[in-house]
């Protein structure tokens, strides 16, 4: 049973996932036109912040996406939280279909990328790029089926995605290495002791636990993209029931957040990441050599793993498909998983540091990617689902 707060969250996500392709559409003629310098000055220049001797200073592009994607991932892992803990994803038999597809997605992207990067003499850990889903373009498509897509395949896509969006996430943040230094895991342990005091002290408004989220966000900040997991970590605390049981702080923040999440932030970002940098990458650069990898990582790589993993994990007894869906409509669904263009986009310009030929590479691989995966999942989806109403409507 899909709850009315699950459907708000795939109807707001179905909104962003439109608005972020009229804002890609936009930035790709914005950066081919006239306004290219405009668009250009608005996201290249430096944005810093100094505290005494300690200076932080970015391109305006890295900060945006930093700030955004943090924001998404609030979201993403609040949502999580409330369908794990009260309905959708309540028990270990709902969740396992879902974070296998997403690890087994995660997985085979990952691996074909590297592999063919490394045979090529690409670069280093850019395979990490081809493991995001865009949860808001996946849902946006289903939305195009109108009433003929279940709410339950639906909500088995968008758990799959916000699963792999918070799993490429934390993969990233590993595989940049190296330990925090000395000042900000002070801060951070500071941080993690408020969030404890606050629960135990059975703390119930919502502001205390965005503020010192914000707190270790910004501490965070200048270790670059460990700054995104300041969002899950903040709403793993957030009290998901009032003491009374009448209400749900989690739901009522979830749900405050996400118009502003799915109508701004994600068109901003979309619309900052989607033009390519002016900057070429030098003739024989390893670089020319990352869209393929990057581009087979994401399509058809990712939904034969999302596919596969799922298919193994039923013969094995350890999950199964929901009520109403077999596997054509799965392997739709899979399809969709390729489709990731903003958080591969975000992964990429976090490895390559900053925005140049590797970021440009990420770009092409992610369009060409997310562009076929909608276009395969939409139609198989589209036929699948037109020929079981079809058979209802002639057994009734």
């Amino acid at each position: 049973m899909i709850s009315g707060s699950c459907k708000n969250f795939l109807r707001w996500m179905s909104v962003a996932g439109l608005l972020s392709v009229l804002a890609f559409a936009l930035a790709v003629i914005v950066s081919n036109t006239g306004f290219a310098p405009w668009y250009a000055g608005i996201r290249s220049p430096m944005l810093g912040v100094s505290y005494g001797e300690a200076v932080l200073g970015r391109p305006v592009l890295v900060w945006i996406n930093l700030a955004l994607v943090s924001a998404l991932l609030f979201v993403v892992a609040l949502e999580c939280k409330r369908g794990v803990t009260e309905e959708e994803l309540a028990g270990p038999d709902r969740l396992r279909l879902p974070a296998l597809g997403a690890l087994g997605g995660m997985l085979a992207a990952g691996a074909v990328h590297a592999l063919l990067s490394k045979a090529q003499g690409g670069s280093g850990a850019l395979w990490v790029a081809s493991m995001g889903t865009d949860v808001a373009l996946g849902l946006a498509v289903l939305s195009l089926l109108g009433e003929r897509a279940p709410a339950a395949l639906k909500s088995l896509f968008a758990t799959m995605a916000m699963f792999s969006l918070l799993g490429s996430s934390v993969v990233l943040v590993v595989v940049q290495g190296g330990l925090p230094s000395w000042p900000v895991l002070t801060a951070a342990g500071a941080c993690a002791t408020v969030f404890v005091c606050l629960r135990f002290a059975a703390v119930e408004l919502v502001s205390p636990y965005v503020l010192t989220g914000a707190v270790l966000w910004a501490v965070a900040a200048g270790e670059g993209s460990l700054a995104v997991l300041a969002g899950p970590l903040t709403a793993l605390f957030v009290p998901g029931r009032s003491r009374d049981a009448s209400a749900s702080p989690l739901l009522g923040l979830e749900q405050d957040l996400l118009p502003t999440v799915c109508c701004v932030a994600l068109p901003i970002l979309v619309f900052a990441s989607a033009g390519f940098s002016p900057v070429e990458a030098p003739a024989g650069s390893s670089t020319e050599r990352e869209a393929l990898p990057a581009f087979l990582g994401m399509f058809p790589a990712k939904a034969a793993g999302i596919f596969g993993m799922c298919w193994m994990g039923t013969k094995l007894r350890l999950c199964a498909l929901p009520a109403g869906i077999g596997w054509k409509e799965f392997g739709g669904v899979a399809l969709l998983g390729g489709a990731g263009f903003t958080v591969n986009v975000f992964l990429g310009l976090a490895l390559a540091g900053h925005d140049g030929p590797a970021v440009n590479e990420i770009r092409l691989a992610a369009t060409a990617a997310s562009a076929l995966s909608v276009s395969c999942g939409y139609a198989i989806l589209r036929y699948t689902l037109a020929r079981r109403r079809n058979k209802v409507i002639q057994r009734t």
